[in-house]
């Protein structure tokens, strides 16, 4: 009779521990996945957005959509409609209040090789930033300007600088240009600067015995004016000494002019009133004076007329004037 198989006993309980490695595993798989679903918001609630563009060049399914710069959902799916590519995104629905009617929505690049995203702009009208926008929306889509575009910018704003920068190039290679010239004249300038630098040198070391000969006259200046000052101050305390004297003799003067102005002016006052008086009495004086000559008169006549005196005295006789007469004649001859 055979013998019965006896399993080794060299791995006691592994099949057991194999299946708990398993079990581990396997929740370990579906904490993650969990985990990975938490974070791709699969647990959260979304809301459906729309938008159409012409070219879904540089849209994939999945990418992120932002809101100021912050991941609130991403691209759902894509579909090709009458107006396009319909796109549809899914968003948190507890950043739709944050979405007004109106907002826009463009392609975006973290620089020019970076990551591409949607970013919604919302809309800056007061009248409608109030409304949230709502499930099933559809937002306008606005294109931004590609590489190429910028591009095409650029060689338009460069075209113009490089056909002037062509253009002085040519004018440089002319002999008459008025670079040349220019530069001719600079070049004269830079050879004359040695001479000017002599004659600014020599017209510093003047300006240096000027300025010295200036504060000598201004030190002698100072000190004549020091003496002056000093002068002055002296006669200033002697006049303020002496000044009393002075006053009382100024005052002295006028009183004794005021008494010799008063004595005039009584003198003056008597001899009006004397004139005064004479000029009163001088009809009467003058009367008195004829009467005194007649009287006197009438003496030397009466005195004429006595013997001693007449005797001595010519008869005075009566003579016709030397006109057409005779005795005119013989009076010539």
């Amino acid at each position: 009779m055979a013998e019965e198989y006896t399993p080794p006993r060299r791995f006691p309980g592994i099949r057991k521990e194999v299946s708990l490695f398993f079990s581990a595993a396997l929740i370990g798989i579906i904490c993650v996945t969990l985990f990975v679903s938490y974070k791709q918001g699969a647990f959260v609630r979304h809301t459906p957005i729309y938008f159409y563009v012409s070219d879904a060049f540089g849209i994939t399914k999945g990418m992120s959509v932002r809101l100021f710069g912050l991941p609130i959902g991403t691209v759902k799916s894509m579909e090709v409609s009458g107006l396009g590519v319909k796109v549809e995104i899914s968003i948190a629905s507890n950043y739709v209040q944050h979405i007004p009617k109106g907002s826009t929505v463009r392609l975006l690049r973290e620089g020019y090789i970076g990551a591409a995203s949607i970013q919604i702009t919302p809309n800056a009208d007061p009248t409608k930033a109030a409304t949230p926008i709502s499930s099933g929306e559809t937002l306008e889509f606005v294109r931004s300007r590609g590489v190429a575009e910028l591009i095409d910018d650029i060689k338009n704003q460069i075209t113009p600088v490089l056909k002037e920068l062509s253009k002085a190039v040519t004018e440089l290679n002319q002999p008459d240009s008025d670079v040349r010239m220019a530069a001719a004249a600079a070049r004269k300038l830079f050879e004359e600067l040695p001479s000017t630098n002599i004659d600014a040198r020599r017209m510093l070391q003047n300006t240096d015995h000027l300025v010295l000969n200036a504060d000598r006259a201004v030190r002698d200046v100072g000190r004549e004016a020091s003496a002056a000052l000093a002068s002055a101050t002296r006669i200033g305390a002697q006049t303020e000494q002496q000044l009393p004297q002075l006053s009382a003799k100024l005052t002295s003067t006028l009183e004794s002019v005021s008494r010799a102005a008063t004595e005039v002016r009584d003198a003056t006052r008597k001899n009006s009133d004397a004139l005064h008086e004479a000029l009163l009495q001088g009809p009467a004086l003058a009367r008195q004076g004829e009467d005194l000559m007649r009287d006197t008169q009438e003496v030397v006549e009466a005195t004429r007329n006595i013997w001693p005196i007449s005797s001595a005295l010519p008869t005075p006789g009566m003579r016709t004037l030397p006109v057409d007469s005779f005795e005119s004649a013989t009076v010539q001859r």
